[in-house]
């Protein structure tokens, strides 16, 4: 004899009848743990116990362990309202569960008979009370509304999805702090997030930090030195507090086109070193290898970055912040050489593994997505951290679902699997959608010196090579190749396992392999 409690009145059930008994002991044993769960918390081991239950096909009572086996599915669901951290997926882990709990009603009353019947509508009914309990009246919310894609392709990232900089952010602010604050140069390969940090200095360095945003490509179809001068004038004017641009004189372009330009400038800046209340300056110039383009074209003069130089050494609040994808020093020309002494290079380079996990789980405060574990692990081994690879991944997983979502028009659980990563990684579409980073590099090294990248590029999309073996599978000398790797590795495109040279991002080395004809052996 079995004694099954529901509620306070106990249900006794004869096994002496059945000629499976250790059977119907097990299951009668999993009903009775179902009906013990006083709140969800308790359901795992329950479910793991109902986990041991015989296949359906192989019992004498298919019905019961299929109710069973339903029971345990719709359990794991409640289970993930535990464990889900998105209010929207605590929501909809439960709102499933409840419609699946109705769905298993009407199969128990047409496919089971008594007295099993009972105490599985019992358990049943008691689920549903758990689930109200645990996340009051579910409302059935619109489950087949697009998901907001939070991920930011190709464009600054700002505000609360900027992530992972804090070091660089940190290292700008002790340079900064010095009596003599020096120019900096922020360098790093393409798309690694340079806009970015300049996009998001205001919001950390603090009240008394002006940061002007001189663009090169904004400014960059200026015709002459006096207008690139008088554009940097404009941009400053328009920087400092209304309740101060009273003292000031506005630049007038006329001043800057019929006079010296040098003169100019340095008028206007005397003025604002009278106004300013204890304000730096910060002068960002983003991709100000734009600016040796202008000056090798004749458009801009040379003695402009000596002129800058003065500047800074003048006006200690007077700050210029280069961003690009070199080092001054790589800077060819020696117009650049006064600049040295007076500016310090800040690399930027991948995010860490931390960071991404912070990017790819919580791209935005209400996103409504979950990830499995090993598929975050996945992008950082895919990326090494590299954001706009990262953002490109995320941004692809929720279009697909969207597009899933619409095409199905039906519910699919919001968790991103290996094999949605997979996916979308292997598509063509999102090399296309990559190819402003994946082309930029491949450029950076077939137009940049030393001679020589390309070729290591080629032959490294098939496998690790040592210095020796591309020797030997390369037409470049010793002496070609040594600096060709440096470089390389200098804007992390590759970098070196003990002996051998990889790739630092492996969807670079993806995208090099499905460049047939490029990576033809030679």
């Amino acid at each position: 004899m079995l004694a099954l409690l529901s509620g306070n009145r106990p249900i006794f059930v004869s096994l002496s009848d059945y000629p499976e008994g250790i059977e119907i002991q097990q299951s009668f044993e999993v009903m009775r743990l179902f009906l013990a769960c006083d709140r969800l918390s308790t359901l795992p081991p329950a479910i793991d116990n109902a986990s041991r239950l015989p296949a359906a096909e192989h019992s004498i009572r298919p019905q019961i362990l299929t109710a069973l086996t339903r029971l345990q599915h719709i359990g794991l669901d409640m289970i993930t309202y535990l464990t889900a951290v998105s209010r929207v997926n605590k929501q909809a882990a439960l709102l499933r569960a409840n419609s699946a709990l109705d769905e298993l009603e009407d199969y128990v009353m047409i496919e089971v008979i008594t007295p099993e019947q009972v105490i599985l509508r019992q358990i049943i009914h008691h689920w549903h009370r758990l689930i109200n309990e645990a996340g009051g009246e579910i409302g059935r919310v619109d489950l087949f509304s697009p998901i907001p894609n939070p991920y930011v392709v190709g464009n600054p990232v700002i505000g609360d999805n900027f992530v992972g900089r804090d070091d660089i952010i940190q290292r700008l602010e002790d340079l900064w702090l010095s009596s003599q604050p020096p120019s900096v140069v922020l360098y790093g390969h393409r798309r690694m997030g340079k806009s970015s940090i300049l996009h998001n200095l205001k919001t950390h360095l603090g009240g008394l930090t002006i940061v002007i945003d001189f663009n090169m490509q904004v400014v960059g179809s200026v015709n002459s030195t006096h207008e690139l001068l008088y554009a940097l004038a404009i941009e400053i004017y328009d920087g400092v507090p209304s309740s101060q641009q009273w003292e000031l004189e506005e630049p007038c372009l006329i001043h800057f086109a019929t006079h010296n330009p040098y003169h100019a400038l340095q008028r206007f800046l005397k003025q604002l070193d009278r106004v300013r209340n204890q304000q730096r300056f910060i002068i960002t110039v983003d991709e100000f290898e734009l600016l040796e383009e202008l000056i090798k074209e004749g458009v801009i003069e040379r003695r402009l970055i000596r002129f800058w130089r003065g500047l800074i050494q003048t006006y200690p609040w007077f700050i210029m912040l280069f961003s690009g994808l070199h080092t001054l020093d790589e800077m060819r020309q020696d117009y650049w050489s006064p600049l040295f002494g007076s500016t310090t290079a800040v690399s930027v380079s991948f995010l860490s593994q931390a960071a991404v996990h912070r990017l790819v789980t919580q791209p935005s405060a209400d996103f409504d997505m979950e990830y499995d574990r090993e598929v975050v692990q996945a992008i950082y081994h895919l990326t090494n951290g590299q954001p706009y690879l990262i953002q490109l991944i995320g941004h692809a997983l929720v279009t697909c679902f969207n597009q899933q979502l619409f095409e199905a028009g039906k519910f699919y659980k919001k968790c991103f699997t290996l094999e949605d990563l997979e996916a979308v990684v292997n598509s063509p579409e999102f090399y296309w959608d990559g190819d402003a980073y994946f082309a930029g590099i491949w450029q950076q090294a077939e137009f940049s010196q030393p001679q020589g990248q390309l070729e290591i590029l080629r032959k490294l999309c098939y496998a690790k090579l040592s210095q020796a073996q591309l020797v030997a599978e390369t037409t470049l000398s010793i002496e070609v190749l040594r600096p060709a790797l440096e470089m390389l590795q200098r804007h992390d495109i590759i970098q070196q396992q003990n002996d051998q040279y990889i790739y630092t991002v492996e969807l670079m080395q993806r995208w090099v392999a499905r460049m047939k004809v490029i990576c033809s052996p030679l």
